[in-house]
């Protein structure tokens, strides 16, 4: 997987889990993007277990691949693939880093402007930031119940140069399935199950996910 498509999904799968947040219950009703976007801000962190099925133009069958994402307000988030193969992508503060079987990488987010304006997007999701979020994207928002629909088009490059659109849907404040459309065509949808809220993850977990992973600097 290609660093720019590992940021974008984790970058994506991390903000929208934030969905999942938030207070346990929800006022009965028609859920609204406001409500919706409240659970976003409150979280204390989120695990959730992911299926994921990439439908790429050039290939006859799409590739799949399962895993575990963390996402740990406000600006920590990782993404770890179990099979086929074992990758790693974390995202901590300004510094991001990424690592498969042939070794890995880190890159300085804020000399970054590509990879710094993809996090940034999608942070004020998970920070619950509605005006930033229709200042950046194109939102579509809509509701039965507790059950919701949520398209973003970004509407500016950098992001508007690599993602045609992001489509969610979930049930009450869990995301059930995101959907992320390249500008090449290329599509992946994402499957959440096993989704934990509001973790407290402990100094040991912590440790454990950023620093057992993190490719080691070259001299």
């Amino acid at each position: 997987m290609k660093l720019p498509h590992a940021l974008l999904l984790a970058a994506a799968g991390a903000a929208c889990l934030a969905a999942s947040g938030g207070p346990p219950e929800i006022p009965h009703g028609t859920l609204t993007l406001e409500t919706l976007m409240h659970h976003m801000a409150t979280t204390s962190g989120v695990r959730a277990e992911f299926h994921e099925v990439k439908e790429i133009a050039l290939l006859d069958q799409p590739l799949e691949s399962d895993g575990t994402l963390y996402f740990i307000p406000p600006s920590r988030m990782a993404r770890i693939t179990r099979a086929p193969g074992p990758t790693t992508l974390l995202i901590d503060g300004s510094r991001m880093s990424y690592r498969d079987m042939a070794g890995g990488n880190s890159v300085d987010l804020s000399a970054n402007r590509v990879a710094r304006t993809i996090v940034e997007n999608f942070v004020v999701l998970f920070n619950g930031d509605l005006r930033a979020l229709r200042e950046r994207y194109n939102v579509g928002f809509d509701a039965d119940g507790p059950r919701w629909d949520m398209k973003l088009v970004p509407k500016g490059p950098p992001v508007s140069q690599l993602i045609a659109s992001i489509e969610l849907n979930g049930d009450g404040p869990a995301l059930k399935q995101m959907v992320l459309v390249e500008k090449e065509g290329d599509r992946t949808t994402t499957f959440f199950h096993d989704v934990v809220t509001d973790v407290q993850f402990s100094p040991e977990e912590l440790g454990r996910i950023f620093l057992e992973n993190t490719p080691a600097k070259v001299p």
